[in-house]
């Protein structure tokens, strides 16, 4: 049987080596996975019914809510100034660049943060830190609500920026925690969806309430709603951290070149794997995982090490890098609108109330429903249509493809902006075209490319969002120095085609990526970042 599964595989050309981000799907293995679809389970879940993996959708469902609820509440009270700014320049008086930098400073504080995050959700758990950073965005809204001075204000919005930096990381480390590798990019898609559908609808509510009830109000507002959820997260959202064996955090890998250990290798791992896997879909949260403190990890001063350096490492990645590159285009092109929709709209070219600018985000939160509801299922669809093409060989490469739809839709939501902003185009035509086409992007080539990275480099995903993250608000936080600098001189164009330069750089390199990633796949296969899995 074991010489069998060997032709099976030399037939569907791995011969013996098997690379991370390639699995095998189909035949004997999947059998031994416990699939009814002909599709290995990867990782391979143990038999214990408290482990995320395998429980029931139910609890699966449960969880992934309150963590996402979570999220959009923590980036909707950070990210939805721009609407306010009349009334923020008036109480505080402050020019636009200074008003911009209130934002700046929030989003660059978001992203370094993480560096810490990581780790501390390593050591001590997804669910206690997640609560414990809950209580201090509840503090610091409180503090945004009564700040009286602009230093004691911009002092509150690093400090949010601080501790709301959970919404960027936590939810990719539970996804990777309870979802198997053909789900991930469904979940993924949701996950954007909701952080960025934060930053879609927060300026309309915060425009609105502004308007009629004061800026501050806002801010209280958030004070409850962070409340609500941190609350939510104590009744319906458990530890999602496992210790998971080695053998079972892939699919079957094997690396002898001697064809009879070779055999023995493959026929052990293929009864271990069918020993496994007979609870998925049958399990629940365990009465400690719902305990508010964790016991912290004996090894913690490993990963304090390895979490905070890891980061530095993978940023040289070339696939890293890009995906980070790809969450860092579409995330900073909705910044530039966000940064520049109340001075555009509220002038006396369009005359819009706060109310009404705040309002033009929904058209941002339309692509991005749009976006999450076909990115996931479209990346997950074409990588299982070529996986068949394949032999039932995955590929991680196989999502790529999905990507030229919304590159397109990228490409004109920059123009439009440029040359929308420059001549001052009937405002349906910014709002349809920019703003809607920017949240397509937003939320579906995110998706993509952070499944895409995961899939590749598993063990690491927490750092993969780190490396984005601290990219995505580097460049945000630039952005709020340069853009109205850049506007006042050369004008909207010279704005938005800088920020086109360097978004399709990343979209440009897709193309050899596609060719080539498995080549980089193979020259990391021995990295001990795959080997990390082991800690967590």
């Amino acid at each position: 049987m074991a010489g069998e599964r060997y032709d099976q595989k030399a037939a569907a050309g791995l011969g013996d080596e098997f690379i991370p981000g390639t699995e095998l799907m189909t035949g004997d293995f999947a059998r031994a996975g416990g699939s009814d679809k002909g599709s290995v389970l990867v990782p391979h879940p143990s038999n214990d019914p408290s482990e995320p993996l395998n429980w029931s959708l139910p609890w699966k469902l449960i969880t992934a809510l309150s963590q996402l609820l979570y999220v959009w509440v923590l980036v909707c009270s950070a990210l939805s100034l721009a609407p306010m700014f009349p009334f923020l320049g008036m109480e505080f008086h402050l020019g636009q660049q200074q008003l911009s930098l209130l934002t700046g400073l929030n989003v660059i504080t978001l992203g370094f943060s993480n560096i810490f995050i990581v780790p501390l959700s390593n050591i001590f758990g997804r669910r206690p830190i997640s609560i414990f950073f809950g209580l201090l965005v509840v503090l610091t809204n409180i503090w945004q609500a009564l700040a009286t001075t602009h230093s004691s204000f911009l002092a509150a919005r690093a400090c949010n920026g601080v501790v709301a930096a959970t919404s960027e990381t936590i939810m990719v480390q539970v996804i990777a925690d309870m979802f198997f590798l053909h789900e991930r990019g469904f979940w993924v898609g949701l996950y954007f969806n909701f952080y960025f559908s934060g930053a879609f609808l927060g300026p309309v509510m915060s425009g609105n309430i502004a308007a009629m009830h004061g800026w501050r109000s806002f801010f209280w507002l958030s004070v409850a709603l962070a409340l609500f959820v941190t609350l939510l997260l104590v009744v319906g959202f458990p530890e999602t951290r496992w210790r998971r064996h080695p053998s079972n955090h892939t699919g079957l890998h094997s690396h002898s070149n001697d064809a009879g250990e070779h055999d023995v290798k493959l026929e052990s791992e293929v009864s271990e794997m069918a020993a496994g896997g007979q609870m998925v879909g049958k399990g629940k949260p365990s009465k400690s995982q719902w305990s508010p403190f964790q016991k912290p990890d004996s090894r913690w001063m490993t990963f304090v090490v390895r979490d905070i350096t890891t980061p530095f490492i993978v940023f040289f990645n070339p696939i890293v890098f890009w995906a980070a590159l790809m969450l860092a285009g579409p995330a900073n092109l909705l910044l530039v609108f966000n940064l520049t929709e109340s001075g555009l709209f509220g002038s006396p070219a369009y005359g819009f109330s706060p109310g009404a600018v705040g309002n033009t985000n929904f058209a941002f939160f339309v692509g991005g429903i749009i976006g999450v509801l076909t990115a996931g299922p479209l990346s997950d669809w074409w990588a299982r249509r070529a996986t068949i093409k394949n032999n039932g060989i995955r590929e991680a490469e196989m999502r790529l493809p999905a990507l030229l739809p919304y590159c397109c839709f990228y490409l004109i939501s920059h123009v439009v902006g440029a040359v929308g902003y420059q001549n001052l185009w009937h405002w349906p035509v910014i709002i349809v075209c920019g703003f809607g086409f920017c949240g397509l992007a937003v939320t579906s080539i995110p998706t993509i490319a952070i499944a895409y990275a995961v899939d590749c480099y598993k063990p690491i995903s927490g750092e993969i969002m780190v490396v984005a993250t601290v990219l995505k608000n580097g460049l945000g936080f630039c952005l709020s120095y340069w853009v109205f600098n850049v506007d006042a001189q050369r004008g909207w164009v010279a704005v938005y085609m800088t920020q086109f330069a360097v978004d399709m750089f990343p979209v440009v390199m897709t193309v050899p990526l596609y060719f080539f990633g498995k080549s980089l796949r193979r020259w990391t296969r021995n990295s001990d970042l795959h080997r990390m899995e082991a800690l967590i």
